[in-house]
């Protein structure tokens, strides 16, 4: 489970996590909001999460924006120094290609010695699954521990792509794929349409399916899914 920060502070996230800890493995600072708050403050959030066993990581955006800059080995310098030992290397807003992305993944984890998460897909266009798959390989190819599924591939126009996953499944072990919930970022997303790719997620792919941008609000619920006892328990 990846828990979605936009907002914390550090006594609500202590508060929180106090709660609901036990039901979060990794933790996303959402894209620049690293950048943008104090210093302290932003070590002192990682720091607990880190005592919690979340793994804290910035949104891969960030890393986009930097590599668009040429200003990649500052990123990770300062990923480093503000105490993150997980990175997310994406490129779904800048064109990255696949040797440059496979050649950043290992420069984070050889040079740096962070743990990686790939990302596959595209905000801007529907992606052809077999360049998804292609991707994903090379991401793990090159050292990514887990490959993050942008949640703009599973829907077109507001309506779920089963069939998606469907064709991942038949090349890719869905253990190290993480799929990312839809925000509202992403055109006619309601929140019905959050809540059924979740349930049909756990419901088609097992309760133990990687499941990432959960916000704060709903992770007690998704663990609820996860044990059958949320609302759509199955009898």
């Amino acid at each position: 489970t990846v828990l979605i920060d936009r907002y914390f502070g550090v006594n609500t996230q202590k508060d929180f996590l106090n709660l609901s800890g036990d039901f979060i493995d990794i933790a996303k600072i959402m894209v620049g909001i690293p950048a943008i708050i104090p210093k302290n403050i932003l070590k002192e959030k990682i720091e607990i999460y880190h005592s919690n066993d979340i793994l804290a990581f910035p949104g891969g955006q960030f890393l986009e924006l930097m590599f668009s800059k040429k200003q990649i080995s500052h990123y990770f310098d300062d990923v480093v120094n503000s105490g993150f030992k997980l990175v997310e290397v994406s490129d779904n807003r800048v064109d990255i290609s696949p040797q440059e992305k496979s050649d950043l993944i290992k420069v984070a984890n050889q040079k740096y010695g962070l743990k990686v998460l790939g990302e596959t897909g595209s905000k801007k266009v529907s992606s052809d699954i077999k360049l998804l798959i292609k991707d994903i390989k090379n991401c793990l190819d090159s050292g990514a521990w887990k490959v993050m599924f942008e949640a703009a591939e599973l829907f077109e126009n507001g309506v779920f792509k089963k069939e998606v996953i469907e064709n991942l499944e038949k090349e890719i072990n869905l253990n190290d794929i993480i799929f990312e919930l839809p925000g509202p970022w992403i055109s006619h997303i309601t929140i019905s349409d959050i809540y059924s790719l979740l349930s049909w997620l756990i419901g088609n792919l097992g309760p133990e399916i990687n499941i990432a941008n959960v916000s704060p609000q709903d992770i007690l619920c998704l663990e609820a899914e996860r044990v059958n006892l949320g609302p759509h328990m199955r009898f």
